[in-house]
């Protein structure tokens, strides 16, 4: 292990004399082992990131999106909360659309490309979406003395 990390033989002189000639496995089988012993981690990573990340993420924006546009519905005659509210929407279904997106990558092993492309452009729609919206929402939730009923505006009805 030493000398696969440092590249220097420092197990001491003469322990060569110990492993008989021909009997321990060449370099490239424990090469092509560690591989599958990495291919393997991987794999099993790439399968809970799909499971416990992907795809509950996926599900907790479908969620928040219904719930946004129930709020939105209710806020629309107020222009800064119905802005505020559409960016959030917007930016909810941009969210399901990169878990989703990266869901397709992680759940099938052997990976897909295209899937992790549209997962950064989704991110990207989601993240141009929501910097506006809590630009604007912090008008109100930063003020000294907040309105209670204008902060209800632009939340999730429960």
């Amino acid at each position: 292990a030493i000398l696969k990390i440092t590249g220097k033989d420092d197990a001491g002189p003469g322990w060569k004399q110990f492993i008989p000639a021909g009997k321990g496995p060449s370099v490239e089988t424990v090469q092509k082992v560690d591989a599958l012993h990495t291919a393997d981690r991987n794999r099993a990573f790439d399968l809970t990131q799909c499971v416990v990340a992907d795809v509950t993420n996926a599900a907790a924006y479908i969620v928040r999106a219904i719930l946004q546009i129930r709020s939105a519905a209710s806020a629309c005659p107020e222009p800064k909360a119905c802005a505020i509210n559409i960016m959030n929407i917007i930016s909810s279904f941009a969210w399901i659309s990169q878990f989703t997106s990266l869901a397709v990558s992680d759940c099938w092993d052997k990976g897909s490309q295209k899937a992790l492309c549209a997962a950064d452009i989704s991110d990207m729609v989601a993240a141009v979406t929501n910097g506006p919206a809590a630009g604007i929402a912090t008008t109100s939730d930063c003020a000294d003395l907040p309105d209670p009923l204008e902060e209800e505006k632009h939340l999730p009805m429960d």
